[in-house]
């Protein structure tokens, strides 16, 4: 029993030895400077897509505190990295995404924010009503009538 006890602390030295060496892979989410947001239709507009969109479709990423470990790390930066190529908020009028004109389909189908997004309350602030969504899509289909993005196909 005894080197059961003995492999069981190198065991747990190694992982954690690991877990730190981890940290030190320089891959996390970035926050570059915004070149400017849509002229919104309102500030309601603006509040809601702050809430339920900003997290991943802005250069104003706002994590929780084991979402700055790796490599959990790892997986935000490159989800962010999708999410901002598809539409990034804060880079409206030079390089939007990829598919910005389409924001608020996502919303309209239900897909966004998704539902592992939100799950265990993590983000819970991020979940929409029904009514809410309603909103969030009039308004963003009026901020793009009104001030079209710049399609960026990097």
């Amino acid at each position: 029993m005894t080197w059961l006890r003995s492999w069981w602390w190198k065991i747990l030295v190694v992982v954690g030895a690991v877990f730190v060496a981890l940290q030190f892979v320089p891959y996390r989410v970035d926050h570059p400077a915004s070149s400017g947001e849509p002229n919104w239709d309102s500030p309601q507009t603006r509040a809601l897509a702050e809430r339920a969109c900003f997290n991943c479709h802005s250069n104003d990423t706002k994590l929780l505190w084991f979402e700055h470990l790796a490599p959990i790390s790892w997986y935000i930066a490159n989800h962010v990295k999708e999410g901002r190529a598809g539409l990034n908020f804060s880079q409206w009028h030079t390089a939007a995404g990829e598919r910005p004109r389409e924001a608020a389909k996502p919303l309209q189908d239900g897909e966004m924010p998704p539902g592992y997004y939100t799950y265990f309350g993590l983000h819970s602030d991020s979940k929409l009503s029904p009514a809410e969504v309603d909103q969030l899509v009039a308004g963003l289909q009026k901020t793009i009538a009104a001030d079209p993005p710049k399609v960026s196909h990097d």
